[in-house]
Formats: C-alpha cells, sequence, structure tokens
C-alpha cells in the first residue's frame, strides 16, 4: 500500500511540475506575466499627504496583456476619495496616469475594495519589465494630486 501511495504522489508532483512549468511567459494567454504587490502610504506621496489612510495594491499581468487589480484602502478617518491610479514615474516624482483603477465616483466608506481589469495594448509587458517605473496612488479631495501611494518595483 504504501508502495501504491508512494507512485501516486510522485505522478501527481511530476504532472504539477508539468503544469506549472507552462504557467510562465510562454504559456497561455491565461498564464501570469507578473504579480506586483505594494502598500499604500501617505509616507510615500510626493503631495505632502497627511492622510491617515493606507492600504494594499496588487496588480497581475496575464501574457496577452490584461492587468487585473485588486485595491485594498483603509479610510480611518472616512476621508473622501476620488480616483485611484496607476501612474508611470520613479519613487519621488509624481507621473502621468496610465491606467484608472478606481472609477465608482467619490467614497467615504471606511474600506475601498477596487478589482477590475483592463487591457491597454502593451502597458502589461512595460510594467512587468519596469515595475519601479510605476506607482499606484489614490487621490482624496483634500489631496487631489495624491493622498496615498506605493511604487511597484
Amino acid at each position: 500500500m504504501r508502495r501504491y501511495l508512494l507512485c501516486v504522489l510522485t505522478v501527481i508532483a511530476a504532472l504539477v511540475a508539468a503544469t506549472s512549468a507552462t504557467a510562465g511567459p510562454n504559456g497561455s494567454d491565461e498564464a501570469t506575466m507578473c504579480v506586483l504587490n505594494t502598500q499604500l502610504s501617505a509616507a510615500e506621496e510626493t503631495t505632502g499627504s497627511t492622510s491617515t489612510a493606507s492600504g494594499h495594491a496588487q496588480i497581475k499581468v496575464r501574457n496577452d496583456g490584461t492587468i487585473e487589480w485588486n485595491v485594498f484602502v483603509l479610510n480611518p478617518d472616512g476621508e473622501t476619495f476620488t480616483a485611484g491610479h496607476i501612474h508611470l514615474a520613479p519613487v519621488g516624482v509624481a507621473g502621468p496616469v496610465v491606467q484608472p483603477l478606481h472609477m465608482s465616483g467619490n467614497t467615504t466608506d471606511m474600506q475601498i475594495r477596487d478589482t477590475g481589469e483592463a487591457s491597454p495594448a502593451d502597458l502589461g509587458a512595460a510594467i512587468c519589465a519596469n515595475p519601479s517605473a510605476y506607482y499606484v496612488n489614490y487621490h482624496t479631495t483634500a489631496f487631489s494630486g495624491g493622498a496615498i501611494r506605493g511604487q511597484l518595483g
């Protein structure tokens, strides 16, 4: 029985290894090119923000260039959040918007969750190739240039 179980586990391990090998850049369009995570805080902003909000953003890029995002913002003081984006600029520099993330209008919710996906031409590959050139930030009425920010690389 032990020998049979060992054989079955070996076959399963081999199948998992073979499946994982196809999930990289040469895999199907549904495979993942890169996954990037960043913490969002006022300390990373270039605007002088004193926001008490904080958050986390995960940006996942599929092989076909589709960008998926999952952002969570904790807003303890009920600040009015107006927008969220991916921007192109290195640490300490404000840059242009390359992808909107928060598109549901103004909110003072204590917990803000934004999820979505978009397929802008070549942007996903560019983010994966040089994540430190991009950042996520969220804007409020008090800090229209950005209240919280996190660099992707």
